[in-house]
């Protein structure tokens, strides 16, 4: 619980809040005289968050006749009146207002209860620089103090005040009221949803609290969130590599890879916008492009942070990264993860855990833009952009770009490096689309796959629900003798089996809703996307991506893509022109080998 106050400082007035009103007074008198007024009663985090801006305008509303003791006294009465009438419209009636501003004078300052109870000055610096470009939960912060060996429990308090108190950290409610009366979670930006329930914490019925960070820890209306500054002063040494010295990849880039290795080099030395687009083909080999603007960011001593929206992909990158750059700190940050060092060069994280910093990262490498629950998601893209420092910038990496990205690469404001063919260097397969006229999709499905089938292809059917998969599946089985038809979605509990039965051979038709539509290569597959044209779930880029899993590997470079609908829609047409465009691009670079592959689209 917090109290209200306003206060004249040397400076001019402000108004504020805080656990205890008579240690900021102290705080505050230790820099220069200050007199300060309490308004209220201790009151939960949002509403004393809340009520301080009311009383800082109320405070700054006239001219400046700080005469004291007088002027300084009638300020804190509008104050006084402004709060009470803005907790009101929050629908507060109970007894938390002062009967009248109790006045703390400058010339009633101690110094000898100053000097008890009042953290040193260097012991302040070296809290913030333990909490540096981070985002951290009341318990959070506490604990980061106390095993940094900073304070106990009570020492730690008056350190994240003092910290407050001295610009070096932001408090605010998990949870605030903004200005226009809403709600916004202060850690991740969102706007809801939020579920109010019963506190044991402040005491209320109804303490909302912020269902879309909830799994890195509750944030509510009641609980302090320390948003710490960053300072500019980094320890080179520990994130300097030697020029040349890194990144080490294991294999020889393609030529595409080369290229747009130089172009996103170039943009990070010289480049003027703060944000790049990297626009890879399914397949492409973006992850190792990156490396060389990573470099150059660790060899000027700057911190990077590689994000991408699933743990699965976060794990699977991180040692390859780590592999890139030896002996270079590198921390990594997913859900039960355990390699968590705050003070590492190069950040490995999954977007959800981007919340737990703030102003940290010069560089910010995004892969897989395009994919859940990144997508879609203001919270997290805020959070992501929250991480960078000023001046930072930004790779964003997608096979998919959103039209938002598109419009701006062609207005020129967003520079885009592309890297539009695969390994191999054969063009990406070009879906054909496939209307059902009077027959069933079941029907239609099962005569193109015995196209594939007679090709010894085995055959992604992708379906746009949960429960088309096993009705698809039972539907195909009787339709293909012999075959082992599986089918797949996220409930399924059996689900890494059949994948890898898939991926092994031992299946041979696997139909799948789009849980299988990232992160998984079989050598020569095919792909079916049965009702194409079901807007609800499959869009353009969806559509992008499922094509994506046929002709990945050298052995079979072409494959063939189906998608299979009653008719084609905007988002089979656009995602067939986007794989065309890179396929026009990639032959107008000279990145295209003849082709020798029979299967065709």
């Amino acid at each position: 619980m917090y109290h209200v106050y306003v206060a004249l400082l040397p400076s001019g007035p402000t108004a504020g809040f805080g656990r205890s009103p008579r240690y900021d007074w102290l705080y505050m008198n230790s820099k220069g005289p200050t007199d300060l007024a309490v308004l209220t009663a201790p009151i939960p985090l949002s509403m004393a968050e809340a009520a301080s801006r009311e009383a800082l305008r109320a405070v700054l509303s006239r001219p400046r006749p700080w005469g004291r003791p007088c002027g300084f006294a009638k300020a804190s009465g509008r104050a006084h009146s402004a709060v009470r009438r803005g907790l009101r419209a929050l629908g507060e009636r109970g007894s938390i207002m002062l009967a009248r501003p109790q006045l703390l004078r400058a010339s009633d300052y101690d110094q000898g209860e100053a000097s008890r109870v009042l953290p040193d000055e260097g012991l302040v610096n070296e809290c913030t620089r333990a909490m540096a470009g981070r985002v951290l939960l009341d318990e959070e912060a506490l604990e980061v103090l106390f095993h940094a060996g900073l304070g106990g429990l009570d020492q730690a308090v008056r350190l994240t005040a003092a910290m407050s108190l001295s610009g070096l950290a932001r408090l605010l409610p998990g949870v605030g009221i903004t200005k226009y009366g809403g709600m916004i979670c202060n850690r991740c930006g969102s706007t809801g949803p939020f579920v109010s329930t019963a506190c044991a914490r402040c005491g209320r019925d109804k303490c909302a609290i912020c269902m879309n960070c909830r799994s890195m820890g509750v944030s509510r209306e009641c609980v302090p969130v320390y948003i710490v500054n960053e300072p500019r002063v980094i320890q080179v040494q520990e994130c300097t590599v030697a020029e040349g010295g890194f990144p080490i990849i294991p294999h020889v880039l393609t030529e595409a890879q080369k290229r747009a290795y130089g172009e996103l080099v170039d943009w990070h030395d010289h480049g003027a916008n703060r944000e790049a687009l990297v626009w890879a083909v399914c397949g492409a080999g973006k992850t190792e492009v990156s490396f060389g603007a990573i470099a150059a960011a660790l060899r000027s001593g700057r911190r990077v942070a590689y994000a991408a929206p699933r743990r699965d992909v976060v794990a699977e990158l991180a040692p390859r990264i780590q592999s890139a750059f030896p002996g270079v700190p590198c921390a990594v940050f997913h859900g039960g993860s355990t390699q968590r060092d705050y003070g590492a060069c190069i950040t490995v994280l999954t977007t959800h855990q981007a919340m737990r910093f703030h102003s940290r990262f010069d560089l910010v490498i995004l892969d897989e833009a395009d994919a859940f629950p990144y997508y879609g998601s203001e919270a997290l893209a805020t959070a992501l952009e929250r991480t960078l420092v000023m001046g930072g910038r930004m790779v964003i990496m997608t096979a998919t770009p959103s039209r938002g990205h598109l419009a701006r690469v062609r207005v020129g404001s967003l520079p885009c490096v592309r890297i539009s063919a695969r390994h191999h260097g054969r063009p990406l397969p070009v879906p054909v689309v496939v209307e059902t006229g009077g027959r069933s999709m079941g029907s239609a499905v099962a005569e193109l796959a015995r196209v594939s089938l007679a090709a010894a292809a085995p055959l992604f059917v992708f379906v746009p629900s949960r429960s088309r998969a096993p009705e698809l599946s039972r539907e195909l089985s009787p339709a293909l003798p012999g075959r082992r038809v599986e089918w797949v979605h996220s409930g399924d509990p059996e689900r890494s089996g059949k994948r890898e039965s898939f991926a092994s051979g031992r299946c041979d038709v696997l139909v799948t809703t789009s849980v299988m539509e990232r992160g998984i290569t079989v050598d020569g597959a095919d792909v079916i996307v049965a009702e194409a044209d079901w807007e609800a779930v499959f869009d353009y880029r969806s559509l992008v991506q499922m094509a994506g899993r046929a002709g990945r590997t050298s052995a079979h470079p072409a494959g063939r893509v189906w998608f299979v609908c009653s008719e084609a829609n905007s988002a089979i047409l656009t995602a067939i022109g986007m794989i065309r465009e890179m396929n026009d691009d990639a032959k107008a670079r000279g990145l295209l080998c003849p082709t020798s592959d029979s299967r065709s689209t």
